[in-house]
């Protein structure tokens, strides 16, 4: 049974539009920053609560690193980059991934350390500017 932070027909489709957007944002076809108006920012928990939750910034996050610049993709959210890795690795043929270690071992420990790392962001920096002090 193969293993994979996402499934692999979904992480080849999203890779592949990361990549055309990237070209097609490189050759000046069409800058990102008119996509980026084009998409709707429907987030449902802060429509009802007023906080941002822990995906919120994501697609700015993701358009940021398509024009080139990681420094804002870090600060509109910094999950980003775990999202573009975990895309890699689904990819990538399991047999790349360390036989040592075994990959059906590595994913619940990848999976508790980002979903640890998303609960405490999600605590300091969104929910307790947003509580009286």
């Amino acid at each position: 049974m193969q293993h994979y932070l996402i499934p692999r027909k979904t992480a080849l489709v999203c890779a592949a539009i990361f990549l055309l957007m990237i070209i097609v944002n490189t050759t000046g076809m069409v800058h990102i920053e008119r996509l980026t108006g084009a998409i709707p920012a429907l987030c449902p928990f802060k429509a009802m609560t007023g906080i941002a939750c822990p995906g919120c910034g994501m697609t700015r996050a993701i358009t940021s690193l398509i024009d080139g610049r990681p420094g804002d993709a870090l600060l509109y959210n910094p999950f980003c980059f775990f999202l573009l890795f975990i895309i890699l690795a689904s990819i990538l043929p399991e047999r790349w991934w360390p036989r040592t270690l075994g990959h059906a071992r590595i994913l619940p420990i990848f999976y508790s350390a980002v979903l640890t790392l998303v609960i405490a962001f999600w605590v300091f920096d969104r929910l307790l500017p947003y509580l009286p002090a």
